[in-house]
């Protein structure tokens, strides 16, 4: 069996009307917490704090018929035809993106992210598996229903390429979505996301640190004051399929940069796609206090005021 497995400054909770993803078949009394949960799945020596946010394919493949259990790819409408994991719907990364975190448009996004994802006919009650071509992606839109107060969503660890290579089979015939009937009503989890504001604190707060997911090169063309580099990819193992790294390892990687569980971490990339990458890594590997800077370095240097710092050190 293949491996797998919070904002401290005030800030308005944006909530929002809402309407999450399903594939709609009937209604059905089953609920979510119904299917074997993914924790009762060996964790394979990886140590994880949180192995729930993994699956493997050997537990995708034993659930992919149940009932209340719905499969999202997280790449583009041309991979995905090219051949996806059978019974999945597609969605992108650029249709999650919010590079203002003001809260007006904030509150904007979450009505258009509800609304796009219910177009696919997910419910609040559904288990949730996403998986990418390979990008380690999937983990922006854990990131986005997690936000959103998804509970019971889960990563595919390894993404199409793990599923293909345990021999399962992909279909280039995948049924077009039906939206969703019943409104979704988020619960936004605000501690998950980190405002402008709150960046601007973190920068001479020394229980906060500060973690750019971009490439060196990136980092040292310009990077959030205070902000250590590690480069998204280092969360997963080089070769394909891109599996994470045991815990130990990611664990000495992030300390190896100042990053420690008992700070608070704000991940920052471009667009808050990469960086979700990271967020998702820290929670996985047990870190309580961690919040998306969605807005990112789109975000951060909309204001020529802001300070930004060059060269290799934070």
């Amino acid at each position: 069996m293949t491996r797998y497995d919070n904002c401290r400054s005030t800030r308005r909770a944006v909530l929002g009307t809402g309407i999450i993803l399903g594939l709609a078949s009937a209604r059905t009394s089953v609920s979510a917490q119904a299917i074997a949960s993914p924790e009762a799945s060996p964790d394979a020596g990886t140590g994880y704090a949180r192995p729930e946010m993994l699956v493997d394919t050997g537990w995708l493949r034993d659930h992919l018929d149940d009932p209340m259990l719905r499969v999202v790819a997280l790449m583009p409408a041309e991979t995905f035809g090219q051949g996806a994991i059978p019974g999945s719907v597609q969605i992108d990364w650029p249709d999650l993106e919010v590079t203002d975190t003001s809260d007006a448009l904030l509150a904007e996004w979450q009505v258009a992210i509800e609304e796009r994802l219910t177009t696919l006919g997910l419910t609040r009650e559904q288990r949730i598996v996403v998986y990418d071509e390979g990008t380690l992606f999937a983990a922006r839109l854990w990131w986005v229903l997690h936000y959103l107060g998804h509970d019971g969503v889960h990563v595919l660890n390894g993404g199409l390429p793990a599923w293909t290579a345990a021999g399962n089979d992909v279909s280039t015939d995948n049924p077009t979505p039906i939206a969703s009937a019943d409104p979704y009503q988020s619960t936004v989890q605000p501690d998950a996301l980190a405002q402008v504001l709150d960046v601007e604190a973190a920068i001479d707060d020394p229980d906060t640190m500060i973690v750019d997911a971009r490439t060196p090169d990136e980092y040292a063309a310009g990077h959030i004051p205070g902000a250590v580099n590690v480069n998204y990819p280092l969360n997963a193992e080089p070769e394909t399929p891109k599996f994470w790294k045991p815990a130990e390892d990611l664990k000495r990687l992030y300390a190896e940069a100042g990053v420690t569980p008992e700070r608070r971490v704000i991940p920052y990339c471009s667009t808050g796609v990469r960086s979700a990458v990271t967020w998702f890594t820290l929670r996985l590997i047990g870190f309580d206090e961690v919040s998306l800077f969605s807005g990112s370095w789109a975000e951060w240097t909309l204001d020529p005021e802001r300070p930004i710092t060059t060269g290799d050190a934070p």
